[in-house]
């Protein structure tokens, strides 16, 4: 369902369905060395997939400032290196406020201010602003203020004002089928569809291991028939 992912979003997302009653497993990714895969039956991947996506899972894997600078270009331009310190900077940000409870998913788009080199005053030619949208789980209400998001952002920007931060919270589809696993009925009980195959297994192993126990006592019974009418014979 899920294919290279870090191990961090890969176990995310495990924990996600597990949660849901949906049978997922986490394996490595052949196709790359440190990430993983995650599968789940075939009778499940719709509803795991709305689920994700209720969720916002998995995470997208973003640069930070310690990832963007780790490798820097040999002659960076002025506008390169401001392009690459903004984009670190939101990414650092939208991680933070992801990790906020009921928080699905944030994006953060800054604007650093502006001098004029010939103005008289030190005042900005364009003011330092920032836009972050924000979409939270659905059924949760409220788990983050404006004013939170704004103090966040603000302070997390050199000559930014939490007012100059515009944010928008909007709700993630809601995932009808979470807590309430599709149940299919198996004989006398009703079990999820992913684990009808795991059961029909266990039964027919008991069932062949009743067969054995059944062959085991019918021939300890005749053998012990047949030594008592032995003992009986000498006697």
């Amino acid at each position: 369902m899920q294919h290279g992912l870090d191990e961090t979003a890969a176990n995310e997302v495990v924990i996600a369905l597990q949660r849901t009653g949906i049978q997922a497993v986490k394996a490595r990714d052949e196709s790359g060395e440190g990430v993983f895969v995650v599968t789940v039956p075939k009778s499940d991947v719709a509803r795991a997939m709305e689920l994700m996506r209720s969720l916002g899972l998995p995470r997208a894997a973003r640069s930070g400032l310690a990832e963007m600078y780790g490798t820097a270009s040999l002659v960076p331009s002025e506008t390169e290196e401001r392009a690459r310190f903004l984009e670190a900077l939101g990414n650092d940000i939208e991680r933070t406020l992801e990790t906020i409870e009921g928080v699905v998913s944030a994006r953060v788009h800054i604007v650093l201010s502006e001098s004029d080199p010939l103005a008289a005053d030190d005042k900005p030619r364009i003011p330092a602003q920032a836009a972050a949208l924000i979409k939270t789980r659905a059924g949760i209400d409220n788990p983050v203020k404006e004013a939170d998001v704004q103090q966040l952002v603000g302070r997390s920007v050199p000559g930014l004002v939490p007012d100059a931060v515009a944010v928008v919270v909007t709700s993630a589809p809601e995932w009808t089928g979470e807590g309430k696993p599709i149940l299919v009925s198996y004989g006398p009980i009703s079990i999820s569809p992913s684990s009808r195959t795991v059961l029909s297994g266990l039964l027919l192993g008991l069932l062949g291991l009743l067969a054995v126990l059944a062959f085991v006592l019918l021939m300890t019974a005749r053998r012990l028939a047949s030594v008592q009418r032995g003992a009986a014979r000498r006697f």
